[in-house]
């Protein structure tokens, strides 16, 4: 470590490839019979390739009793993964993490982390490993039983989402302490379940504590609720207007002081947009019914009417919406000082891939 940490995180880089290109790189950099090799999976066809374009973090070895992790996170909607301490770190210790590594042939690697806990070798087999869910696709569940060396079993990811919610939150529902502000922003990240961020959007709803709601806001907060906000337009209409009312609702709760918040975030951008596309749906389909008005006996309910229940909703987006515009743009604008511009010398501009 650089320095002596308890909560620091450090970036991984490198090459983003598809599964079709990880494969021929793994068949080329096996040809050129290279001993070492530089891949971390992002999601099912987004894999790292470090070998090259990679940083520092690439020479972080494997421990099976690791003092750091990787962690998955939405920063302004793309998918990154950091390294994140486990525990406190002094300066000059070696930071390690475990592999998880599957192995694609039969000989085994061993492992030397020497540690008390270490299993021996990396990984297993990929055709030994029992199946895992994907995040993406929660309904899947790991029917294999656990063995003294295959990873443990993992639930579906309703039941985890929701026992990390109890653990964090109180009674009512709320997080019982600033603390937990960084577990509730880790769990918006590694979901995609529309019930399960309903889930999250009433607990952030429940807290009513300023400190709390502040640390949420200092862990990448309202970038994440961003993510969200541009999700919405993917859903099923019959939900779609539910969902934007309850993130409108958790957004106005937040104790947000700057208007620059929410513009550097692009919350405010997204809220405009969803509040100016409600009133015009609303206007059309005013227009349309007094058109249609005189041969409205004449004529059957279609499948794209939308029910009393979605014009209701539909209302109260705009109502709270525009409500909460108008809050967002009475806040005061901070400017700060433009950082110094870089030298475009060409001496100063090389900088070393690793």
């Amino acid at each position: 470590a650089v320095v002596s940490t308890q909560s620091g995180h450090y970036g991984r880089g490198g090459e983003v490839v598809n599964q079709a290109d990880f494969t021929k790189r793994m068949d080329a950099y096996g040809k050129k019979r290279n001993r070492h090799y530089y891949f971390m999976t992002i999601s099912k066809d987004e894999i790292i390739d470090a070998q090259i374009k990679g940083n520092l973090s690439r020479f972080i070895n494997h421990s099976c009793e690791p003092n750091s992790e990787t962690q998955k996170w939405r920063v302004n909607g793309v998918l990154r993964i950091g390294f994140f301490a486990l525990k406190s770190i002094k300066k000059g210790a070696e930071l390690s993490f475990d592999y998880q590594y599957q192995r694609y042939g039969d000989d085994v690697q061993k492992c030397y982390c020497g540690s008390d806990k270490c299993r021996g070798t990396l990984g297993e087999k990929l055709s030994e490993l029992a199946p895992k869910p994907e995040r993406e696709s929660p309904q899947r569940e790991d029917t294999s039983s656990p063995t003294t060396n295959s990873p443990r079993p993992k639930k579906k990811e309703s039941d985890t989402l929701e026992q990390s919610l109890n653990r964090i939150t109180r009674d009512d529902g709320s997080l019982s302490s600033p603390d937990n502000a960084l577990q509730l922003s880790r769990l918006m990240v590694q979901t995609d379940s529309v019930e399960h961020r309903q889930l999250i959007l009433k607990t952030i709803q429940s807290t009513s504590d300023a400190a709390t709601l502040k640390r949420f806001l200092n862990y990448q907060g309202l970038n994440i609720m961003w993510s969200w906000m541009v999700d919405v337009n993917e859903y099923p209409a019959l939900i779609r207007g539910e969902n934007k009312l309850t993130i409108i609702r958790a957004l106005q709760g937040l104790p947000i002081s700057t208007k620059n918040a929410v513009e550097d975030s692009k919350v405010i951008k997204v809220l405009k947009k969803w509040v100016d596309n409600e009133q015009s749906s609303n206007s059309s389909q005013a227009d349309s019914s007094e058109e249609s008005a005189p041969v409205a006996e004449e004529t059957e309910e279609t499948e794209t009417e939308k029910s009393a229940e979605e014009i209701e909703t539909e209302r109260q987006v705009v109502e709270t919406g525009q409500a909460l515009l108008d809050q967002w743009n009475s806040l005061k604008e901070v400017f700060k000082i433009p950082k110094k511009e870089k030298s475009t010398d060409c001496d100063s501009a090389l900088i070393p891939l690793l």
